[in-house]
């Protein structure tokens, strides 16, 4: 169970902070804005495509059937919910076949469709990794030639495709980083309160459509008062600073960290059920204690822990989590309770 629940040694010691740094990505505001973008996009497209049709009075087979498979496959990508894991490559798909739908209408003589694509390319660009929206550029330069053999490559249009490679990488780069910025505790690395309620209403609607499991753990530092009195403020983040490195090196990659508070901490163990997060949570425990042995700081953890099927909502979820850590505390600390 320990194995289940620690990282492999390959991940480095900076794996959490990357881990961390892609989450924002995946909030819940993000893949709603992307869905919603592709969906309005994909249905004007579409209808556009029918009213061309019908206007202009065409036959083409090929274009009625492209139509027609655009609009399935649009319809079944509008039921998939935003916090689904199918939800991005449905959405690559859809904005694939949009493209090929487009492309058979400038094909037949439709030639302004040709723009439509644009914001899909801008959509991709941002989606996908630089190095396939590079290659991807270099490649599209190499079929134009090919299809028009009169034509040679010109070496200028493959330095364009990736220089347009290397300028959307540093954009991203910026980006990722003030999205990091936004969600983050500046001192310790670990998210912040704001992003941790987004998560909890993911992994809630999770539970609810797939019944994936989840566990919530909430940890107080016991005595960083007392640190910060005697020894200075700057004692005291060096240990919320360790006690973060040590929760680092225990977890995994698909765990999150949050920091909601001047000496509190959020957990969300994916795929974790209450006997799981208990044992994280001593875990982290014995980890802290063989810790401090080695400096002159002494300070404990208090853990409460709840599963995600004890609930009824995310506020609710947070609430019994809070509880059982208001029972580890009224006991005395360094322990770990579970909601009841």
């Amino acid at each position: 169970m320990r194995n289940l629940f620690t990282k492999t040694a390959k991940e480095g010691p900076d794996s959490y902070y990357t881990a961390a740094q892609n989450l924002p990505l995946d909030s819940v505001e993000f893949r709603d804005l992307t869905r919603s973008s592709v969906l309005y996009l994909s249905t004007l497209i579409t209808a556009g495509g029918f009213l061309n049709i019908i206007n202009r009075a065409e036959a083409h087979v090929e274009v009625w059937f492209s139509l027609i498979f655009a609009t399935a496959t649009l319809f079944v990508v509008w039921q998939i919910r935003s916090t689904s894991r199918h939800m991005m490559p449905s959405l690559h798909l859809l904005m694939a076949i949009m493209v090929f739908n487009i492309s058979v209408q400038v094909v037949h003589g439709v030639d302004y469709q040709l723009m439509c694509v644009l914001p899909f390319y801008l959509i991709w660009i941002g989606l996908l990794p630089t190095l396939v929206v590079a290659l991807g550029g270099v490649a599209a330069t190499s079929l134009t030639v090919a299809l028009a053999p009169e034509n040679p490559l010109i070496p200028e249009n493959v330095m364009l495709a990736l220089t347009c490679g290397i300028v959307v990488h540093f954009a991203k780069e910026k980006i990722r980083q003030q999205m990091q910025l936004a969600s983050s505790d500046p001192l310790t690395g670990a998210l912040n309160r704001r992003y941790l309620m987004t998560q909890l209403e993911a992994m809630r609607a999770e539970f609810v459509r797939t019944n994936r499991t989840s566990s919530l753990v909430l940890m107080d530092v016991d005595g960083l008062k007392a640190i910060n009195d005697v020894f200075g403020h700057s004692a005291g983040d060096s240990a919320l600073k360790s006690l973060v490195k040590i929760i680092r090196d225990r977890v995994r990659g698909s765990d999150s960290l949050f920091r909601i508070g001047g000496d509190e901490f959020a957990l969300i163990l994916a795929d974790a059920k209450t006997h799981d997060a208990l044992i994280v949570s001593n875990d982290i425990r014995q980890l802290l204690r063989e810790h401090l042995l080695t400096g002159k700081l002494e300070f404990s953890v208090s853990f409460g822990v709840c599963c995600v099927d004890e609930t009824t909502s995310p506020d609710d979820w947070l609430e019994r989590t809070d509880e059982a850590l208001y029972e580890a505390k009224k006991g005395g600390g360094d322990v770990a309770r579970t909601a009841v």
